[in-house]
């Protein structure tokens, strides 16, 4: 077999133009609420302080719906948005979902809610209204989107060089990547079968815990490693600010992404979340509140002047 050396842009999805395709939507805009761009943006109704947020699964679904796990696509529809809410001190308190499907499918919709509602429940929502859309013109297969509406519980605080970074475990790739991890099963350099578990598995719920560190004090500052990973976790820093991180155990589904690939280790940490789905500054005491929810969490380096820095197993890797 010939080894082919992949890059997301490669596989379908430059992350570059993604970005561009942003701003110049954005642009266009001209009444805008504070932080848009962003994990979320904020605006006043009354007196409180709320935000909202839209996101989808990808094309994770169609590995999900293949394997017959199409749950996890609800699931991970509302938990995306939660994390990213939450980075910014938001709790979740209602969500509205939208699902697109080629053909009219009641069981395919059913078990997609019940993925929605065990994760409206897990995060204390509630599901205020949605959409479905039969659109066979359109659509292959099916794609589902959430958007969620959030309270402010606690304000994030700006990072300082020194300050420690927490990084919480992921449970695979989350709803990052998976372009390019399909086109690597399609070529036969990936057995999904043997990474099924991690491949499919829903995205983490970090939204209770880092809003209880937050709360206490403990966490000042949250990044949730989704599309465009550590690079764009770079971005969001104060200007002339990164991070230095140890190097931490790689779990191997991702070991596998980049021996299929043949990737460049830059390339696999500005994809995929390489087993860090979170990274938090703040207190070492932030670790608890992680721990407590069953995730696993530790101190993985500290806020640094300049660059981000990251020691892999295949070397470093720098961002900014």
């Amino acid at each position: 077999m010939v080894i082919v050396k992949w890059t997301y842009s490669k596989a379908g999805v430059d992350i570059d133009k993604q970005r561009l395709m942003q701003k110049s939507f954005i642009s266009s805009v001209k009444s805008k609420a504070k932080g848009l761009g962003g994990y979320a943006s904020t605006f006043e109704l009354g007196d409180r302080e709320i935000t909202m947020h839209v996101d989808g699964v990808g094309t994770k679904v169609l590995l999900l719906h293949k394997y017959k796990r199409d749950w996890v696509a609800g699931w991970d529809c509302l938990m995306v948005n939660a994390n990213d809410v939450a980075c910014e001190g938001f709790k979740v308190e209602l969500y509205v979902d939208y699902l697109a499907s080629e053909k009219g499918d009641p069981e395919l919709a059913k078990e997609i809610a019940e993925g929605l509602a065990k994760a409206g429940e897990a995060i204390g929502a509630t599901l205020a209204g949605g959409e479905t859309a039969i659109m066979p013109d359109v659509i292959r297969g099916y794609d589902v989107s959430c958007t969620v509406l959030g309270l402010r519980v606690a304000r994030p605080e700006e990072p300082k060089e020194g300050d420690k970074v927490i990084a919480v475990s992921s449970t695979g790739p989350h709803a990052n990547g998976y372009t390019l991890i399909r086109k690597l099963i399609d070529s036969g350099a990936l057995d999904p079968e043997q990474y099924l578990d991690q491949l499919l598995a829903p995205v983490a719920n970090y939204h209770n815990a880092l809003l209880k560190a937050m709360m206490d004090g403990k966490a000042k500052w949250g990044a949730h490693v989704t599309g465009g990973a550590f690079e764009k976790v770079h971005m969001r820093l104060p200007k002339g600010l990164g991070l230095r991180l140890e190097a931490w155990d790689v779990p191997e589904v991702f070991k596998a992404i980049l021996r299929a690939g043949d990737l460049d280790p830059k390339e696999a940490y500005r994809t995929f979340n390489m087993g860090v789905g979170l990274l938090v500054i703040g207190d070492e005491g932030a670790v608890k509140y992680f721990e407590e929810e069953g995730l696993r969490a530790w101190v993985a380096g500290e806020v640094v002047k300049g660059k981000t820095i990251i020691d892999t197993p295949w070397g470093r890797v720098e961002f900014g």
